[in-house]
């Protein structure tokens, strides 16, 4: 077992989560002055996320022995709500991620239930922490549906995407959907070649959120 050390900011909520969900994570606060230290750690690869004032960062961990990663500076984040939320497919949210981050948008993608229900699509390029590579998708935490004046855009969208993949492949009709909500990406991630990653998570590397939800952590 390791321990991991670092700083970030006074208070900030920190989260160790394996890539492969194959344990619980490890949750933590910083102290007073933003150190913070996680005991117990199995041998592994972790995305370590720290949160507070709004913001989020994520850092690739790779665990063999007691580190000290050093500090995790976490940007200011803002909240922005506008009037005119364009509407987006998953692969356009998640390359222009930085300037809709904190806003509302419509998001148009394939539905994909299960323990942490996303919205998909398969992308040119992959996001990357480090050594780990996301997935192209986006989660989801009680998103709505949008209001009908956006019917006629998210219906352009919907047919892009139906008539994307190779032939015969092409993802069904009901799953293609459009949800609206506020687009959160953490700091921390970059843009790379689809798909070349040494390791890969089954993370969402970004989630739209419920415009009433009070707790914006991509890592939950």
């Amino acid at each position: 077992m390791a321990t991991i050390r670092g700083s970030t900011a006074a208070g900030a909520s920190l989260r160790l989560t394996p890539v492969d969900g194959s344990s619980e994570s490890i949750a933590s606060k910083a102290d007073g002055i933003g150190r913070f230290e996680l005991q117990n750690v199995p041998a592994g690869w972790y995305v370590l996320s720290a949160s507070a004032f709004g913001s989020e960062i994520v850092k690739a961990v790779h665990v063999d022995a007691s580190i000290d990663i050093g500090p995790l500076d976490l940007p200011i984040g803002s909240m922005s709500v506008q009037d005119g939320a364009p509407v987006l497919a998953v692969c356009e949210a998640l390359e222009n991620r930085d300037t809709i981050s904190y806003k509302r948008v419509v998001i148009v993608g394939i539905f994909k239930s299960g323990m942490d229900e996303t919205l998909r699509l398969d992308c040119p390029f992959q996001l990357v922490t480090g050594e780990i590579g996301w997935p192209s998708s986006i989660g989801l935490t009680h998103p709505s549906s949008p209001p009908d004046s956006f019917s006629e855009e998210i219906e352009r969208k919907r047919q892009e995407i139906l008539k994307s993949g190779p032939p015969g492949s092409q993802p069904r009709p009901e799953r293609v959907v459009a949800l609206a909500g506020i687009f959160v990406a953490p700091a921390g991630l970059t843009a790379g070649p689809c798909c070349r990653a040494p390791v890969e998570t089954n993370l969402p590397p970004a989630r739209l959120f419920g415009v009433g939800e009070k707790d914006l952590r991509v890592i939950r």
